[in-house]
């Protein structure tokens, strides 16, 4: 089996990784082409050259042949693509050439777990209806849960596509204690929270949150903001950005420090979402935004969309009717399928009530910085199917030797 696998930042890496490791334990070629920078990189960009990495193994090869969209000769003709990216280019473009030129089965390792439903989730996973997505053979899922998740916001079509094998991340980082220390100027004497950065419609209010909580803990603990990625560039937030609009508070800017600083903190505050991962695997406390910010209902009320308020990115009629040239807002709501909003409601609750159970509320006062940490319960079941048992890798390899004959 020829394989090859690509990562345009930092983020797709860490999720790709696993599986380029795995591969060196096997007897398959492959070739994997990578970027471990925080900001998305092209590969054929004469600006970004220098900064891809070219690894694999080639044991018996076939004929070269050249990749156009990567910039790369590869060793071997292949039969598989792999990648954690699909809606946008320059995935796009790679998909296309490799269905076309090698008839290569096209896969998609999902980055996060799909836990929630609401109308931006509708209108993102559309786009798999689209070419050149539409030509992906497999999505590689995390969990039941999320599967059917995804399947509610498709069809049952899209699930004969979703195989699930769980989270590929191990969260296994070497890293320099004493450089990360330094570089963000850890207080032993401090006590540290790391606090995760939304960038939906309810982004004021988490960030009003977070105001409170660095008043409120500035003479006991060290606060450490992970941003998205393009959240600092983005035109609705820059201005919030160098220095960042909260004092007291340090923004972690580069994706590569995520993993020492998830375990250095001892107190994770997220919206229920996948990156309660990193608290999972580093046994952390889980302090949950969901309770004043509700971004589940939120993101099902069509009125968000409609009224503009643009307090996220895509929380906008306009923008989505942009994307999919409609007309009318009554085109829009007939693309998203109101009906399904109930659905999303009755999955949604289910899902809270675990994270409830499991995590700890954010209050106002603050009251949750003493609390103990809650056991996880059954909360780890909807992130993924395997219990982060680390073996995802293989599962994926497996299934692929089934498919490539």
């Amino acid at each position: 089996m020829n394989i090859v696998l690509y990562a345009g930042d930092r983020k797709y890496h860490s999720v790709l990784e696993p599986i380029a490791k795995e591969l060196k334990n096997t007897t398959h070629n492959f070739l994997y082409t990578f970027t471990t920078s925080t900001q998305l990189l092209y590969p054929t960009h004469p600006k970004h050259l220098n900064q891809f990495i070219h690894d694999g193994q080639v044991g018996i090869s076939s004929p070269h042949v050249d990749c156009i969209t990567l910039g790369i000769r590869i060793p071997f003709t292949p039969d598989v693509l792999i990648i954690a990216r699909e809606r946008w280019q320059p995935e796009q473009s790679i998909i296309e050439e490799f269905k076309t030129k090698w008839e290569c089965k096209v896969c998609c390792v999902e980055v996060s777990s799909h836990l929630l439903n609401n109308i931006e989730n509708r209108l993102e996973m559309l786009s798999r209806k689209n070419p050149p997505q539409n030509q992906v053979d497999y999505f590689f899922e995390h969990s039941e849960w999320a599967k059917q998740r995804r399947i509610d916001c498709l069809d049952e079509d899209f699930g004969k596509k979703s195989i699930v094998v769980g989270n590929t991340r191990t969260f296994n980082i070497n890293y320099n204690k004493e450089t990360i220390y330094n570089k963000y100027k850890i207080d032993s004497n401090k006590k540290q929270i790391l606090f995760w950065g939304v960038i939906n419609t309810t982004r004021h209010t988490a960030l009003d949150a977070l105001k409170i909580l660095s008043e409120k803990t500035q003479d006991t603990h060290q606060i450490f903001y992970k941003c998205y990625p393009g959240e600092p560039y983005n035109e609705v937030f820059k201005k919030q950005f160098n220095p960042f609009c909260i004092p007291g508070v340090t923004v972690i800017y580069d994706e590569n420090d995520i993993y020492p600083l998830a375990e250095i903190c001892d107190t994770h505050i997220a919206a229920a979402s996948s990156v309660f991962n990193f608290a999972f695997a580093y046994n952390k406390k889980i302090v949950n935004l969901d309770s004043i910010c509700n971004a589940s209902d939120k993101m099902n009320d069509i009125n968000c969309y409609i009224q503009e308020t643009k307090k996220g990115v895509e929380d906008s009629a306009k923008f989505w009717m942009g994307v999919w040239k409609l007309n009318t807002i009554e085109d829009f709501k007939n693309l998203i399928d109101l009906k399904r909003i109930n659905k999303f409601k009755h999955t949604n609750k289910e899902y809270m009530k675990s994270v409830k159970n499991n995590t700890i509320d954010f209050d106002w006062d603050c009251k949750f910085l003493s609390t103990p940490k809650k056991d996880y319960g059954d909360l780890i079941n909807y992130f993924d199917s395997y219990n982060l048992d680390k073996n995802t890798p293989n599962r994926i390899i497996n299934f692929l030797k089934t498919k490539i004959k």
